[in-house]
């Protein structure tokens, strides 16, 4: 559980020496990673849409134009495994790509509701797609966040 407050933030334990003549005096962890507060807050956005989806998943269909509850339910244990898998791992990139390629799932969903609501009454294609542009905005969210962990674990790895 402990691991779960602390920050994720990778760490620098040794200073990495430079190359040629001049001396390395650089501290450990003096180097900032962008996107690490970004991957706690999706981590627990993740976590709290997970559950709503796993413990409320006929609401969730019902606010989200989505009709198939089961399949709600199963995105939202993934949810939770990429949000605990967030938290809890000090290199979270993996799991930030991982919900990118959730999201990808998510916003097909909705298209393929998108299309069979075609003859709907009612306003279950406007929920749709509000609830697509919202995916659409975390996904990029997502996708930032795990480009810029991506490219920090390139500066940083050896």
């Amino acid at each position: 559980m402990a691991a779960l407050l602390s920050p994720s933030i990778p760490r620098i334990t040794a200073p990495k020496p430079t190359h040629g003549g001049a001396p390395s005096h650089s501290p450990p962890d003096t180097r900032y990673v962008p996107g690490n507060s970004l991957a706690r807050f999706l981590g627990y956005f993740s976590i709290g849409l997970g559950l709503a989806e796993v413990l409320a998943p006929r609401e969730m269909a019902r606010l989200t134009g989505a009709c198939q509850e089961g399949l709600l339910q199963a995105y939202g244990a993934r949810e939770i495994v990429c949000g605990v898998g967030i938290l809890a791992s000090t290199r979270p990139t993996a799991w930030l790509w991982a919900r990118v390629a959730g999201d990808a799932l998510d916003l097909a969903t909705l298209a393929g509701n998108l299309i069979d609501a075609d003859g709907d009454r009612g306003n279950r294609r406007t929920r749709l797609g509000v609830s697509a542009l919202a995916v659409a905005g975390v996904t990029a969210l997502d996708a930032l966040c795990a480009a810029q962990l991506t490219a920090a674990a390139a500066l940083t790895d050896d």
